[in-house]
């Protein structure tokens, strides 16, 4: 009476039985552990990422700073004073200032001679005002203040 086919008690799979059960716990376990890998590499390589970038970004700000002091050094010297005070429109007791224009094509009327350079009388000491228009607003300005 015995017979090659297992018996029906056997052929059944218990899902909860004590060595399944355990693999699934196993499984569970390495997964849980490759996710928990997986978060912190991406975590890391992340973090190195922007710590280059900071780095980088330092590294730009030490050459501007750089540049900046020595920007300062020579805007201290007497030459640098000098040349800030001419822009702003002052000039030395008895020295002639020429402003040297060059005139557009429409600013000339038909038969009329260009304006010739201007002299800055030595009486005028300070700075000039800047007008909207920059240099030949101001040249302007003082043509019409000669009439008026």
């Amino acid at each position: 009476m015995s017979t090659s086919e297992p018996k029906a008690s056997r052929a059944k799979v218990h899902i909860a039985a004590p060595d399944r059960l355990i693999w699934i716990v196993v499984a569970a376990i390495v997964l849980w552990g490759v996710w928990a890998f997986g978060s912190e590499l991406m975590l890391n390589l992340r973090l190195n990422h922007e710590v280059q970038a900071l780095r980088n970004g330092n590294a730009q700000l030490a050459a501007s700073n750089e540049q900046t002091k020595t920007q300062l050094a020579a805007g201290g010297s007497p030459a640098a004073m000098e040349e800030a005070a001419r822009k702003a429109g002052f000039s030395r007791p008895g020295e002639q200032v020429y402003v040297i224009v060059k005139p557009s094509d429409s600013a000339v009327p038909a038969g009329a001679s260009p304006v010739p350079a201007v002299a800055a009388s030595p009486a005028i000491r300070g700075p000039v005002v800047k007008h909207e228009g920059g240099v030949i607003g101001a040249i302007q300005e003082w043509w019409r203040g000669l009439w008026h």
